[in-house]
């Protein structure tokens, strides 16, 4: 009894620090989830087609690759340094477009904050990682990966209302304001971290993080899930509108639907995961996607069961990304925030090499996405139970 309360002494200070993060991820994920629904009306904003913007999205995903780089930043300086430069990036990117009214500035806004979110989003979860104990991170990390659902559920509104109400431009003088916030929070309630690098460069970093079998398998369970996830998002929509015609108002409602089914397992993860055990959460996350996947297909006679079928889908895969997060930070502990920006790495390339093989394959129907996402699936299971043993 005695060791428990002193535990949670330790722990409880940390509640005002995650609400911190969490509020300032919700901000930096606002930047990114409201280009998407937002895409038409930011492109005639600056005069360009919507292929133009969507090639910036493209290297948007690409910066995930210079992960790593960040992550030698957080081992050389702290995480709360890595956490400050990427704010200041991000605010740096979102002033970019009073500066410059035009593409070339919503261009810099978008990969600059891009590359603040590189910086910001592992170094957060490293800092957790070495702050909380193994038994408690999956309630913090939990908390903290409710903002990607809360920046769609409410601060996406709140930036369309300031589009409707002003002009294109303000949103991201919201943006920059209030992240410009959170940097003062930040510098001022967040404890300085130390350094923790052991090895001078960065291929001798790299290695050090990668080099057991349970972080390999890390590595390769974020890519299988990212990329079985991909194939249905880059082709939901398409198959919603071949389905049941061009609905603008069903789209809005799978919309809302992604939405909720990611606050969902966010929740789960936040709740149970500490309690059931974060592998064993992976497990039944990656296992419920697979029926997902087997089910999905067959619900397209019927939008209702349709919108159903999406649920469960997107339920179940941010149930296992989200546990996978708290359970990666312990597949290699002494190089922690290198280890978090490799895996961002892999899952990104998980997207970006599946992203064109997606309308590929569904050029004969959305089973075959779905059987290919079963595939990738099966591989996450394996490499989960044959070479993680962290529970």
């Amino acid at each position: 009894m005695m060791s428990s309360s002193v535990e949670k002494r330790k722990i409880s200070p940390m509640l005002p620090v995650v609400a911190l993060l969490t509020g300032t991820r919700t901000i930096t994920d606002t930047g990114v989830r409201m280009i998407y629904p937002l895409l038409p009306v930011f492109a005639r904003g600056v005069n360009v087609e919507v292929g133009a913007i969507v090639s910036v999205l493209t290297l948007m995903q690409l910066l995930g690759l210079v992960s790593p780089f960040m992550g030698r930043v957080s081992e050389q300086r702290g995480r709360k340094f890595t956490m400050l430069l990427g704010l200041l990036l991000y605010v740096a990117g979102m002033v970019s477009v009073f500066i410059l009214p035009d593409f070339t500035g919503l261009a810099l806004a978008l990969l600059f904050g891009a590359l603040g979110r590189t910086a910001l989003g592992p170094a957060m979860q490293a800092y957790i990682g070495d702050k909380v104990p193994y038994q408690r991170r999956g309630l913090y990390l939990g908390m903290v990966e409710l903002a990607w659902s809360g920046a769609f559920l409410f601060g996406v509104p709140a930036m369309t209302w300031l589009l409707a109400t002003y002009n294109w431009q303000t949103p991201f003088l919201a943006l920059a304001l209030l992240a410009g916030l959170s940097f003062l929070l930040v510098w001022f309630r967040v404890e300085r971290d130390a350094p923790v690098a052991q090895h001078g460069a960065l291929l001798p970093a790299l290695r050090a993080a990668v080099s057991g079998p349970m972080a390999l398998a890390g590595l390769c369970l974020g890519f299988s899930i990212s990329a079985a996830n991909q194939l249905v998002s880059v082709v939901f929509g398409t198959w919603i509108e071949a389905s049941f015609g061009i609905q603008l108002a069903a789209l809005a409602v799978a919309a809302a639907v992604i939405g909720l089914s990611e606050l969902g397992g966010e929740g789960i993860v936040t709740f149970f995961a500490d309690k059931f055990g974060k592998r064993r959460l992976v497990l039944l996350g990656v296992s419920g996607n697979i029926l997902a996947c087997l089910i999905l297909p067959l619900t397209g006679v019927n939008l209702n069961l349709a919108l159903v079928g999406l649920f469960f889908f997107y339920l179940t895969f941010e149930l296992s990304v989200v546990a996978s997060i708290p359970l990666a930070t312990e597949l290699s502990p002494n190089a922690r925030a290198m280890y978090m920006t490799v895996l961002m790495t892999a899952v990104t390339l998980g997207r970006a090499l599946l992203t064109p093989v997606a309308p590929l394959l569904f050029a004969s129907g959305l089973l075959a996405n779905c059987l290919v996402a079963i595939g990738l699936n099966l591989v996450a299971i394996f490499v989960v139970r044959r070479y993680i043993t962290v529970k």
